[in-house]
């Protein structure tokens, strides 16, 4: 079965390189954020910014893994399935088991140092994080993996995972998705119909299972995020209601800001809700997934009018988007730290963070991207090789 869309949409590019980027800033946020739990936290925080953060905390995540659902639904018929796993393990696995053992460290090392009194040096620290048999701080332990953890790099676990699933269930996408192929839907169903399982989520699975990002128990999420993964990996599978999403992008830009609005408004007690209400429980679990579902049609129906042509900007973007992903919140912690004894305060401060932060994953992976030791350790194509991987993937779909 094939698509009728190329195998390159500049406008999914460009949606992957923004979501990332909004993805800094959000974790920027949560170091300023008030009352909202972080490994570190500023001394200037806001309680004013917590509505920003909610404006884009219910999708921007969503958003992420549908574009993955879309790019992997893109590429199938171009590679096989073997050899999307081994792709999937270079690019992705080792990145994330790497991430985990070098990049990672700092942010537990500073959670330790303002929260738990810790005053040792990073590398004796560094030790009892990689040492699976520390005695450190063992309500802190992960598992048998004691302090290691992904912490940010989650998502590469998750997506590794549902790689894994959608190869055990290709055959069977692939057949619905042929039958969905020449399909059409009235706006109503666009919107209404996907929206039935993430209500149901989250009045059956979110109660017993909420966020824990740890993989084995977080129900509730793997059922949102799969979900979505596959919403985006059928979408690319039926163009009428693609080009229906674009062509009414303006409808859902309303619905967005109704659904942001009456959440907004329920928070600020302009309208309350009795949680003991089985009909009110109803009704907050379907303007939150209103909300979310129509912020993803929203950014993929303007990406899709405006987007979708080449840039060299997203040509940079989308070789670096993974190593700034990985990089990132380390980078923000280790800022963070170094500006806060200078106490530029609340405006002048943020402001630097964010600014040092773009600078230094810049200038770091212009170093990486000169390596190949470190291109293969961020999960980049190695540049020697750069023709030969991309004879092999033409190869594997002969």
């Amino acid at each position: 079965m094939e698509s009728i869309y190329p195998s390159r949409r500049h406008d999914i590019d460009w949606l992957r390189n923004l979501a990332f980027i909004l993805l800094i800033f959000y974790h920027i946020g949560m170091y300023y954020v008030a009352d909202w739990g972080w490994h570190i936290k500023s001394q200037y925080q806001s309680e004013g910014l917590q509505d920003v953060m909610i404006l884009l905390n219910q999708w921007r995540m969503p958003l992420i893994f549908m574009i993955s659902g879309m790019a992997l639904s893109l590429v199938e018929e171009r590679i096989r399935p073997f050899a999307l796993l081994r792709l999937r393990f270079v690019r992705i696995f080792i990145p994330l088991v790497i991430g985990m053992y070098l990049i990672v460290a700092v942010q537990p090392y500073y959670e330790a140092v303002t929260q738990l009194g810790y005053s040792g040096s990073f590398t004796a620290f560094w030790w009892e994080y990689i040492n699976p048999n520390t005695t450190l701080y063992p309500e802190h332990h992960h598992g048998p993996l004691g302090l290691l953890t992904w912490n940010h790099l989650w998502y590469l676990a998750y997506l590794w995972h549902y790689t894994l699933v959608y190869l055990v269930l290709r055959p069977f996408l692939r057949a619905i998705a042929k039958a969905l192929s020449a399909s059409n839907a009235p706006l109503y169903l666009i919107i209404l119909l996907p929206l039935v399982p993430l209500v149901t989520y989250i009045l059956w699975l979110y109660p017993k299972f909420p966020r824990t990002h740890a993989l084995v128990d977080d129900w509730y999420t793997h059922a949102v995020y799969f979900t979505i993964f596959l919403y985006g990996y059928f979408l690319v599978k039926m163009p009428r209601v693609w080009e229906t999403i674009i062509a009414r992008r303006h409808y859902f830009l309303a619905f967005a800001l109704l659904g942001y609005a009456l959440i907004i408004a329920e928070r600020h007690d302009l309208f309350s809700l009795d949680d003991q209400s089985i009909f009110d429980e109803w009704l907050t679990a379907f303007w939150i997934s209103f909300n979310r579902w129509s912020w993803l049609l929203l950014v993929i129906g303007y990406a899709g009018a405006y987007l979708n042509k080449p840039s060299r900007w997203s040509s940079y973007l989308n070789e670096a988007v993974l190593p700034w992903y990985i990089l990132h919140q380390s980078v923000i912690m280790v800022i963070a730290m170094q500006l806060a004894p200078f106490k530029f305060g609340g405006i002048i401060e943020p402001l630097l963070l964010s600014v040092f932060t773009f600078c230094l994953c810049a200038a770091l992976y212009a170093v990486i991207r000169r390596v190949n030791l470190l291109r293969f350790c961020f999960g980049m194509k190695l540049s020697s090789n750069r023709a030969r991987l991309e004879n092999t993937l033409a190869s594997s779909t002969r």
